[in-house]
């Protein structure tokens, strides 16, 4: 199991990276308002473009798949928890794993990030739908 956490600690801080260093560029585009004139709107949906391609897209598939990899395991520890819980009651703190703890932590932020990038890409869509 401490493989496993180091697995996924590694890949969410990797995807956590990418994220910061691509977050302000993503919301800086985001900032961009559709003006009336299509002809207006070229360079900026130009540029829309190519944050969703190479930034969005890319970044939302990988954060979808590394919560992915690791949600069915946690999974696994979060109803192994609650049959434990109905066996034992209040018991079942003797039974507490830090490691599967910590594990199912990072996969809940992994799927949350996953989650909210998945939102600024469908943002990015929206807005570079509405500048075509």
């Amino acid at each position: 199991m401490s493989d496993l956490l180091s697995a996924a600690s590694l890949l969410m801080a990797v995807i956590a990276i990418i994220y910061s260093l691509w977050y302000p560029e993503l919301t800086e585009q985001l900032s961009i308002s559709p003006k009336p004139h299509k002809e207006d709107n070229v360079a900026a949906c130009q540029s829309v473009k190519m944050a969703l391609i190479s930034k969005a897209i890319p970044l939302s598939i990988l954060a979808l798949l590394i919560a992915l990899t690791f949600l069915p395991d946690a999974v696994k520890i979060a109803l192994e928890a609650m049959s434990t819980y109905k066996i034992h009651g209040a018991e079942s703190i003797n039974f507490y794993n830090a490691v599967k703890m910590a594990y199912f932590l990072v996969s809940i932020v992994s799927v949350a990030l996953a989650f909210y990038i998945i939102v600024l890409l469908i943002k990015l869509f929206s807005l570079w739908r509405s500048l075509r």
